[in-house]
């Protein structure tokens, strides 16, 4: 990891991004983002990009037959959802329809010709029925072992009744139902990604994804510069916006700090019982403790003369990850929930940012590598391990619910869009089609 060895005043580069002032009347909020629905899967498969190294997981191929229906428009969905969340997965290479040797039409969710499925180098195969009823939906998956000869069960596999406007999330139930079937652990597929975008010269809003949903939708518009988004309890949006005038805290619709110090970002505890954010004390910024009901300033985690900012609390609540510049340029630090016995993170790289805690006390972030930015992990000893290289610059990177994937934004395609990869950064996909100027995605806990 060569960086180089340039200091810059870490409020500045927030500054940057946060764009300091803003209109004061709400705006009517835009619609979804143009452009930004999700690739189609098979534009989605050729635009995997492997990283660097070898990786211990081999994709298993799976053929996907395309659904059958009765009585309902549900197959479009269906056949668009499961080629691309299995994708998206990390776990599965989905075969080519066109290499399939039988013809799927003649087989049904009970009988299988599982020699012709072998001889197209299938491990797995993925079956669905949707048959109409009554203005709602019944629902047959299956996933089947081709080596076995048999089905596999799969929690989802049956829904009754569902809405048409579920099939979607039923689909996505399935998914993460073979997920667990294949590795023992639940997928997440239906959970969201909350990110800020620009809009104007002084706005910027915040949207959500789905992962393996249709787009972005927007959460909050105001005409205002809204900035540095994390999901807070309930489902609700921590954020910062320039809407009374100077930044604060927000969640929702309610802003939180009323004093005028200014806040650059903050993260929920996990119990959401306190918020630890970035404030300006004095021409600096510090880590604080802020009652999330009354924005009161509960304590100082930091109070140095150097800036503190981008705090991320470890999933136990124990200790809060930040970056800091106390050394002469920005490093990775951990401080205890309860203040003091602060530690450096990164001894590696002049510039790193964007520290997110994952499980296990790995610690996500961006580093500068030359003129660019990549993805890099440290864990509690120190060792530092690259996840993207060569592609563009990377950053703002967030652990999924899971922490078996990781969400970040890539120009490598032009303009900024997130990306998701596994967590060894051996796969690599966009998450949604065209790009934009968005900025610090979350994906919540």
């Amino acid at each position: 990891m060569h960086v180089a060895s340039l200091r810059v005043p870490l409020l500045t580069v927030l500054a940057l991004l946060a764009a300091a002032t803003a209109p004061a009347q709400p705006a009517t909020p835009p619609p979804a983002v143009p452009g930004a629905g999700p690739p189609a899967s098979r534009d989605l498969f050729e635009a995997i990009h492997v990283a660097v190294g070898p990786s211990a997981r081999v994709l298993d191929p799976v053929a996907v037959v395309p659904a059958k229906c009765a009585s309902t428009d549900a197959c479009k969905d269906i056949d668009a959802i499961l080629p691309r969340d299995l994708t998206l997965s990390g776990y599965f290479k989905v075969l080519d329809p066109k290499s399939f040797l039988g013809d799927p039409a003649n087989e049904t969710i009970a009988v299988t010709r599982f020699q012709d499925w072998f001889n197209v180098g299938a491990r797995y195969v993925v079956k669905a029925e949707a048959a109409g009823r009554g203005g709602t939906v019944d629902l047959e998956f299956r996933l089947l072992d081709v080596n076995e000869k048999k089905a596999i069960f799969v929690k989802g596999q049956t829904a009754r009744g569902v809405a048409r406007t579920g099939v979607r999330r039923a689909t996505h139930e399935f998914v993460n139902g073979v997920i667990e079937a294949v590795t023992g652990k639940r997928g997440i597929f239906g959970s969201d990604i909350v990110m800020s975008v620009k809009r104007g010269n002084w706005q910027r809003d915040i949207v959500s994804v789905e992962l393996g949903g249709t787009g972005t939708h927007v959460l909050v518009s105001n005409g205002s510069s809204n900035n540095f988004p994390r999901w807070a309890p309930g489902g609700a949006v921590l954020y910062t916006s320039f809407l009374p005038g100077h930044p604060s805290l927000h969640v929702g619709g309610r802003r939180i700090t009323n004093d005028s110090r200014e806040y650059r970002g903050a993260d929920f505890s996990p119990d959401g019982s306190r918020i630890a954010a970035s404030v300006d004390m004095g021409g600096q910024s510090d880590l604080v403790i802020v009652d999330p009901k009354t924005g009161e300033i509960l304590k100082n985690l930091t109070n140095s003369s150097w800036d503190e900012v981008q705090p991320t609390w470890a999933p136990d609540g124990s200790q809060v990850a930040f970056v800091s510049n106390r050394t002469g340029n920005p490093q990775i630090y951990a401080v205890p929930a309860g203040g003091g016995g602060e530690r450096r993170l990164t001894m590696a790289g002049a510039y790193n940012t964007s520290p997110r805690f994952g499980r296990n006390g790995l610690v996500v972030f961006a580093g500068m590598d030359g003129f660019q930015s990549d993805i890099f992990t440290v864990d509690p000893s120190g060792t530092i391990a690259r996840l993207t290289q060569d592609q563009g610059s990377n950053k703002d990177p967030s652990w999924s619910p899971d922490a078996r994937y990781v969400v970040f934004l890539s120009n490598r395609d032009g303009g900024w869009k997130p990306f998701v990869m596994t967590e060894d950064g051996r796969y690599q996909y966009p998450l949604i089609d065209g790009a934009g100027a968005f900025a610090t995605p979350d994906w919540g806990r």
